[in-house]
């Protein structure tokens, strides 16, 4: 199955107006200053882990993903269209694997090739940009190849605000759906028996867990010392349950099952910890949902159903926040690079060493870039769910 983008750049957004002329004039009858320009400011541009941050969350959003692809429909007497409405969700799941998550992966690739570029460029553009006062071949030379670097990052930037675009129409349809399956959620237990006393304190308690074991797996996963080679595992649990009145019943369902021994083994103790810890929350879970499914069985589908409805929204919503920060820091840096270009045109730099000083901090941009979407595709490849 087709894997999941999922990490993120943040730039301090400043005022992108760089370089800009400052013009001084004397008093009456004096002489006019001439214009001049305040070559050593640019707006900071560096990169913390957007990229790296999208990557880390594809495998976990492919989880819950195929978690509910593969549950059991839901069957409760008098409550035909909550099975509807989970036909809705898995619609929405196939819909972003289909389409979103690869448009993520594409645009990794988009920017990993512009890295690529820049360094491959990079000496021989350094070298130019040390002689654009004194020689108009080098200095053609510099502009026509920055030109070229300048607008891929600018075709970068509008697959970008496309992609997010895209995403948050998505995202309408999705909250709107997430929404709408709780609410007849809810409806559904409330015709239940028991609603008011142990149902309800029961699924109050495994939501709890459930969430607690997504917050590990997101630990894990955004661990910065190592990506692990491994695999979140999907399990399906069979449950034959006795209820009150003596009747025997099958109940199974679909969950984030166990993780692999490359996981649970990893050389970083936190890691470790966690992995520990969810195997912990497992076992706590395990007679929550025996108890639950005793009282009610259809309450124990119904109470995996929605939360992991819920879990897989909120984590297409936090994709969705990270890849706008990555939009944010893209544009600054599509801005600086714009800058410099005109001021090279305009003939700001009467220092070239300020130009290669400013080309410099475009080449550690690029570096960052270079090493989080490699970062990225590893999440992509070496994290397996299935």
């Amino acid at each position: 199955m087709k894997k999941t983008l999922i990490t993120g750049l943040l730039v301090t957004a400043v005022s992108t107006s760089c370089f800009v002329p400052v013009s001084a004039y004397a008093k009456e009858g004096q002489t006019e200053v001439k214009t001049v320009y305040a070559q050593n400011v640019i707006a900071p541009n560096t990169l913390s882990n957007s990229i790296r941050m999208l990557g880390s969350q594809s495998p976990l959003i492919q989880a819950y993903g195929l978690v509910i692809l593969q549950q059991p429909d839901i069957k409760v007497n008098a409550m035909s269209s909550l099975t509807n409405h989970q036909k809705f969700a898995k619609a929405n799941v196939r819909e972003w694997i289909d389409e979103y998550n690869p448009k993520l992966i594409d645009l990794n690739q988009e920017m990993m090739r512009y890295s690529t570029r820049f360094n491959s460029y990079y000496s021989k553009l350094y070298e130019l940009a040390g002689k654009v006062n004194e020689d108009e071949q080098a200095k053609a030379d510099f502009t026509s190849a920055y030109g070229k670097l300048q607008l891929q990052v600018q075709s970068i930037q509008e697959s970008m605000e496309q992609d997010l675009l895209e995403l948050n129409r998505f995202k309408t349809v999705l909250d709107k759906d997430s929404n709408n399956l709780s609410i007849k959620a809810d409806e559904a237990i409330k015709t239940l028996q028991g609603s008011s006393g142990d149902i309800v304190k029961l699924r109050e308690d495994i939501k709890r867990i459930q969430g607690e074991i997504q917050a590990e797996l997101t630990n894990i996963l955004n661990r910065p010392q190592e990506i692990i080679k491994g695999s979140i595992n999907i399990g399906k649990q069979v449950f034959t349950i006795t209820n009150q009145t003596a009747q025997t019943k099958t109940i199974d369902f679909v969950s984030i099952g166990t993780l692999s021994n490359e996981i649970v083994n990893a050389a970083d103790s936190q890691t470790r910890e966690a992995a520990l810890r969810i195997q912990q929350k497992q076992k706590e879970l395990l007679p929550l949902i025996q108890k639950l499914s005793q009282t009610e069985s259809e309450a124990t589908q119904i109470t995996f159903v929605e939360d992991q409805v819920s879990s897989f929204t909120e984590l297409i919503d936090r994709q969705i926040s990270t890849l706008e920060t990555l939009l944010t820091d893209w544009k600054v840096l599509n801005n600086n690079m714009i800058q410099i270009q005109t001021n090279i045109e305009e003939g700001t730099y009467t220092d070239s060493s300020l130009l290669q000083k400013h080309f410099n901090q475009l080449k550690k941009v690029s570096d960052e870039m270079n090493k989080q979407t490699n970062q990225f595709e590893d999440y992509v490849t070496n994290v397996e769910v299935h």
